[in-house]
Parts: C-alpha cells; sequence; structure tokens
C-alpha cells in the first residue's frame, strides 16, 4: 500500500507522516511482513529478466528493499515517504507524479503498481504515462485492491482506514483500459481471512486483482 497524494501545508505534511508512520508499523509486523513478501515473490516472478523497472507509486521502499537483486527505481508523490524509503535501500528513487512520469519514452523494460492506480483521480492518465515510458513489449504488472474481498470489506469500515480514500473500485474497469495498450491476463491474488494468509483465486477471499500486461508492438516498428 501506497502513499500517493501531494502534501501542501503543515496540516497535509503532518498527515503524510503519520500515513509513513503507519505503513512502517504495518509493514514491520509479523502480519505485514508475511504479505510483503508474499507480494515480492509474485513480481519477482513476473519481471524476471527485466532489466530496468520502474515502480510507480513506491511508498516507503519495501519492494527496491527486499528485491535488491532487480534493478528497480521508485518514483512517489510524498516527500516523507521517499525519505524512509531512502533509509532502506540504496537504488534511486524519485520525487514525482504518476499522471506525469516525466521519463523518456521508452525508458523501463518493466513497470508495476501495487495498490495504487485505484487512488489516483485518473488512473487512465497513470497507464497511458506507464505505456510511454515502457519499451514496445515492455512488461507491466497492476496489483489493485479487490472490493469484493473479506479483507477489503472488514478494513474499509474501520474508523481512519486508509481503503477509504479509494477512488476506483471497479478492477476489471481498470484492467479493460490496460487491455488497449497491452496484452493482459488477470487473476485474482493474495488470500487473506483475520491474520491467515494463503494461496487462492477466489474473489471473495483474495485481497488482490493482478493484471498483467506485456506490451503491443506499435504498427510503426512492423516498417522500421
Amino acid at each position: 500500500m501506497k502513499i500517493r497524494e501531494v502534501w501542501g501545508g503543515a496540516d497535509d505534511r503532518m498527515t503524510a507522516t503519520s500515513d509513513v508512520e503507519k505503513f512502517v508499523r504495518f509493514y514491520n509486523s509479523e502480519f505485514g511482513k508475511k504479505i510483503l513478501v508474499k507480494e515480492a515473490e509474485y513480481l519477482k516472478n513476473e519481471l524476471r529478466g527485466r532489466k530496468k523497472i520502474l515502480d510507480v507509486g513506491c511508498g516507503i521502499g519495501y519492494f527496491e528493499e527486499i528485491l535488491s537483486e532487480l534493478n528497480i527505481i521508485g518514483l512517489d508523490s510524498s516527500k516523507e515517504a521517499l525519505e524512509e524509503a531512502r533509509k532502506r535501500s540504496d537504488k534511486k528513487f524519485v520525487l514525482g507524479d504518476a499522471e506525469h512520469l516525466g521519463f523518456p519514452d521508452g525508458s523501463f523494460d518493466g513497470a508495476f503498481t501495487m495498490t495504487t492506480l485505484e487512488f489516483l483521480e485518473d488512473y487512465k492518465k497513470a497507464v497511458d504515462e506507464v505505456t510511454k515510458v515502457l519499451e514496445p513489449r515492455g512488461k507491466f504488472v497492476a496489483m489493485i485492491l479487490n472490493p469484493e474481498s473479506e479483507y477489503f470489506k472488514s478494513h474499509i469500515r474501520r474508523p481512519g482506514s486508509y481503503f477509504g480514500r479509494i477512488k476506483h473500485t471497479r478492477p476489471k474497469e481498470i484492467e479493460e483500459y490496460i487491455s488497449k495498450f497491452f496484452t493482459v491476463t488477470g487473476e485474482y491474488f493474495l488470500g487473506i481471512r483475520g491474520q491467515e494468509i494463503f494461496d487462492t483465486h477466489d474473489k471473495y477471499l483474495a485481497a488482490l486483482y493482478v493484471v498483467k500486461g506485456t506490451g503491443l508492438v506499435p504498427i510503426r516498428y512492423f516498417y522500421s
């Protein structure tokens, strides 16, 4: 789960700091560590062999830390999150906006988002940006919260839950838009019930819906 908002005044900075502290506590817990390991294993398998990978919405840099063997650049809109990320990993971290990535076209051959797109005002613009910065046949993995899961429903009922900030609650709609630029497959992943974590593809038990896409080659490449 990531910290994505661009914080402005003093109240915003306090909120950002509070969010960073919450994420640190969560991922330092035994429960959080188990989730992180499962997510990291999944990403490692899907992005194996990719030479330069962009993590859009990297938050406090846990995947950069745990997937140290992968060449990952982390991007996030929160200065506070990136300060924490730089304590955890010596990888490159960039302050930026998912809807305006700012990298040259074709800069990466892999990219991923972890519970990021569904929190953005304009996820389509973010997907457009990812498409631009990926090479033809680049790999994109989008992990999206599954609102139909027991985990999501129990979490969103909690006062002050971060899940309450979600802006898009239909992962299949996000998948449909991604499919305009990528050959995609989707699957439910990461069963969570209470403190139990298990493998499942059941949409009522899986906390995440994962869209995996390989970039379509633009027509111009066939004639170049």
